[in-house]
């Protein structure tokens, strides 16, 4: 399958960027062919660095962009409206957690 996928636009919500902080995707992964794919469970429960600290998230979706090898995904760090953005995928700066025990977490967003 093949689809274009919207470009995460800026949000004036988001954390300001800081050094060692997640990537947004470029737009030249973002537009033209690809595929998305939904999140396995066990890749759905992450934290991602965004404004110099960890914030817990969930993976959405993951998009790879036609002749590419740069993962992207969709994460949504909280409960608002521009709480979320299409990043690259880092280990550095996404990585894997435990599904959340907080019932206010992200397993409720």
């Amino acid at each position: 399958m093949t689809s274009a996928v919207p470009f995460s636009r800026s949000h004036p919500g988001h954390p300001e960027h800081r050094p060692g902080d997640a990537e947004r995707a470029p737009r030249a992964l973002m537009s033209g062919p690809g595929r998305c794919w939904d999140t396995e469970p066990r890749w759905r429960w992450v934290e991602i660095r965004l404004g110099g600290r960890w914030r817990p998230g969930r993976i959405e979706s993951w998009r790879l962009h036609q002749g590419s090898t740069a993962w992207v995904a969709l994460v949504r760090w909280g409960a608002g409206f521009d709480d979320w953005g299409w990043y690259l995928h880092h280990p550095d700066t996404i990585r894997q957690t435990p599904q959340p025990t907080d019932p206010d977490g992200p397993a409720n967003w």
